[in-house]
Order: structure tokens, then C-alpha cells, then sequence
């Protein structure tokens, strides 16, 4: 084709052309090969490809949930892509890699987050101390296998918790993975909590260990999974407080008043922004309301309350103002663990009846009308926003992998082969 067609116009035909059909396209000459695995190439299909998806509207969802079998006593986890329409249609289900740790495969991997195609994966606690595992882009099926992070903390007298954000760095091009590991209950040092914080570079290929002097002596390791908007990961934090433990007969560290904790991603630097007067007080959780950071205050989960029930969504209209902070709607609910927002509108969250059980909901808060997703054989765990990309075809450290055959794995599992 190339001998009737200008190079320039068949650039511009592949940029238009969906990933699965680039990835055929490589077996077509060594030139396209090349090309479509260029990283100038990667860039502009991804500009291309979000341009198009704006325009005609086919925006996609990451969905994550996880299942058990009673008969093997094994979790299994399940991705899958939606639609992000009012009908939130499914679009195909993922076929999750098989990694080996302790020699034995493991399949039950978590979503982190997701960003320009890529997921990023953690195994489950019990095999990796809730450390991330791989950089996952399914479209391609290539994964990176990412390195053990440096050890935070060497006394095993007390719990460690621990938080992860993934997220684009796009001052450098670069996708990476915020680590923040806490030890509780130690009160030797009075004047900041124990708190390490790491970063992963995907271009770098390591791990980093933040100067104590540089992480705030407020932060703390969060329960729920960072919001990563302009740039930046948002958690809500609380002021370092010192009090006299009359049980113990020491002083003891503790939250205090709370605020939002920010962790730039270009320049690693921390920083604060504050919450609405009306939101100082009470459970809150922090969100993404499509570019905006959102703040979601939480009711009690009464089901014999009919008033103060469900949540209310504020969001930070412009961004870094604290005078910008809106209030949106409410959901009336009794139980709101939100996954996410649609882009019609809809709030998707999990939502738990009476027997314990729970189920994925969309709310529509123009109409107050809901709608059931799914089925309580499934646990949901994530959901956000999604594009199909070429992602780390470049990457000289990604690994292709297959669907498995084995009767051993489930049939949606795939094992990773070679470079």
C-alpha cells in the first residue's frame, strides 16, 4: 500500500484505526511494525483516540469485582469494560493474567487504578503485604511485573497499613504508583506519625523511599483508595494530636481536626486543601466528579430513618479555591459506597439490604430513580474511566501473555509468557 499511498496519509489512517486492529496491523510490513510501536506513535493514537471517543460519545467504565467459590474455597476477581451510557451496556470482559508468587499461580489480583489504558494490579495481602504487583494494559495483553518496594519498617511488634494511588504524570510522560505505608500504635516519637512514603516510576523501572523531611508530619496511610485529579492524589487527613493514655500511662498520637491531604505527581511535593465549613464535621470520603474533586458526606446507615439517610455529593468547582466548594445533591439511600459518577450523571454505588447482601445501583439524581446492576454473587470493588490504548508496546520490559487452556484456572485467566 505504501507504493500508491504517501507515508503521511497512511500515518494518518492508522492513527484513526482501533488497537486490536494496530496489532494485526504489525504482521502487515516491518515498517508499519515500526512505527505503531513507536512511542511518538502510542502518544498521538492516544490523543486521537480520546479526541474520538469525546466526539462520538463511547466512552468506556473499568469494572472490578470479585466472587467466591464455596466448593474450593477460592476468590476469584473479574474485570470487566462498560459502556459509560444510561444503559451501561457491557462491552467485552477482561482476560486477567496469571503471575507466580511462592511458585504457586495467583489470579486474585485487585485494581489499584487505571490511567491511559493502563491497570495497575496488587495480590492479595496474605502473598505481597499490599505491595503492587504489575502494570496491566489488556488491550494490548502486556503486563510490566514491577519490583518487591524497599522494606518500610523492620519491627513487626505493631500493624502496618497501607494505601496506593496510580496515576500519569504528564509533565514527564510518566505513569506512577504512590506507596504510603503507616505503622500504628507506636508512640516513640511523638512528633509525627510513622508514616514511609514510595514511588514507583514506570519509565524509571524502581522504587523510591521519600526524605522524612518532606513527608508531612500529619500524614497517615488512608483506608480508602487516594482521588487522583489535576495531577495530583487527594486524601482526607487529620492533624497530628497528642493525648495522655491513663490505661497505658503514656501519651498516645491520634487524628484531630481533618483536612485534605494532596501528593503532587510531577514534582512529588505535598500539600493541603481545605474542606467546606459545612463538611468540617461528620463521615466524609473524597472522590472524582468527572475532572473535579468531590467530597461526599455520609448519613448514618439507620434503615428505619427515613430523613437523614443516604449522602449528599459537594464538589470543588474550581480547582485549589476552597470558596469554589458546591453543594450538588443528595442520594437517598441508606447504605452509599460510591464507585463512581457516569458521565450522564448517574451515581454508580453499592448499596446493602437488610440480610447483609449488597448490590450495584445507578442512581439518577435528576429523577431519583434507580437501577440495579449486576447480581450479589458478585462483590464489587472499582469502577472508573477507561480508554482502550497501545500503552507499553514500546516498553522494553513488558511482558505478552495468552489465554490459559488449563482446566486448572479459570477459563478468563491468561498466563504471562516472554518479552
Amino acid at each position: 500500500m505504501s507504493d500508491y499511498l504517501p507515508e503521511e496519509i497512511i500515518h494518518k489512517i492508522l492513527l484513526k484505526l482501533p488497537v486490536k486492529t494496530l496489532i494485526k496491523s504489525t504482521l502487515v510490513c516491518k515498517s508499519w511494525k515500526s512505527l505503531i510501536k513507536s512511542s511518538t506513535f502510542i502518544q498521538s493514537h492516544l490523543r486521537t483516540t480520546i479526541d474520538s471517543n469525546d466526539q462520538n460519545d463511547s466512552h468506556l467504565l473499568l469494572l472490578s469485582a470479585s466472587s467466591y467459590n464455596r466448593i474450593d474455597e477460592t476468590s476469584h476477581q473479574h474485570h470487566w469494560l462498560h459502556w459509560d451510557s444510561p444503559e451501561f451496556g457491557e462491552h467485552s470482559m477482561l482476560s486477567t493474567p496469571v503471575i507466580f508468587l511462592k511458585n504457586k499461580p495467583v489470579s486474585d489480583l485487585g485494581v489499584v487504578g487505571t490511567s491511559n489504558g493502563l491497570v495497575c494490579l496488587e495480590a492479595d495481602q496474605f502473598y505481597s503485604d499490599r505491595s503492587p504487583t504489575l502494570i496491566w494494559n489488556p488491550s494490548i495483553r502486556k503486563i510490566v511485573m514491577l519490583p518487591t518496594p524497599p522494606v518500610c519498617f523492620t519491627s513487626t511488634k505493631y500493624d502496618k497499613y497501607t494505601t496506593h494511588g496510580f496515576g500519569y504524570d504528564a509533565h514527564s510522560n510518566d505513569y506512577k504508583i504512590l506507596r504510603v505505608v503507616t505503622l500504628l500504635d507506636d508512640h516513640s516519637d511523638l512528633s509525627r506519625f510513622a508514616t514511609v512514603v514510595q514511588v514507583y516510576s514506570l519509565a524509571r523501572g524502581s522504587w523510591k523511599s521519600l526524605r522524612a523531611s518532606v513527608i508531612p508530619v500529619d500524614l497517615q496511610c488512608g483506608f480508602e483508595s487516594p482521588a487522583f485529579v489535576n495531577g495530583s492524589f487527594h486524601t482526607l487527613q487529620a492533624r497530628l494530636s497528642v493525648y495522655y493514655n491513663d490505661h497505658y500511662e503514656e501519651h498516645h498520637k491520634c487524628g484531630g481536626e481533618s483536612f485534605i491531604g494532596t501528593f503532587n505527581l510531577a514534582t512529588e511535593v505535598f500539600g493541603e486543601i481545605m474542606r467546606p465549613e459545612a463538611l468540617r464535621g461528620g463521615s466524609c470520603s473524597i472522590s472524582r466528579y468527572g475532572d473535579s474533586l468531590a467530597l461526599i458526606k455520609h448519613y448514618n446507615y439507620d434503615f428505619r430513618d427515613l430523613v437523614n439517610r443516604g449522602c449528599d455529593i459537594w464538589v470543588m468547582k474550581q480547582y485549589g479555591v476552597a470558596e469554589s466548594w458546591t453543594y450538588l445533591f443528595n442520594i437517598s439511600v441508606v447504605q452509599a459506597s460510591i464507585y463512581g459518577f457516569k458521565r450522564c450523571g448517574e451515581v454508580v454505588l453499592m448499596e446493602n439490604n437488610e440480610r447483609g447482601r449488597s448490590r450495584m445501583i445507578s442512581f439518577d439524581p435528576k429523577t431519583n430513580q434507580v437501577k440495579v446492576f449486576g447480581t450479589e454473587d458478585y462483590i464489587y470493588h472499582f469502577m472508573d474511566s477507561f480508554v482502550e490504548s497501545l500503552v507499553l508496546l514500546d516498553h522494553a520490559n513488558a511482558i505478552s501473555y495468552q489465554v490459559a487452556r488449563t482446566k486448572s484456572l479459570m477459563a478468563n485467566d491468561c498466563f504471562w509468557l516472554s518479552p
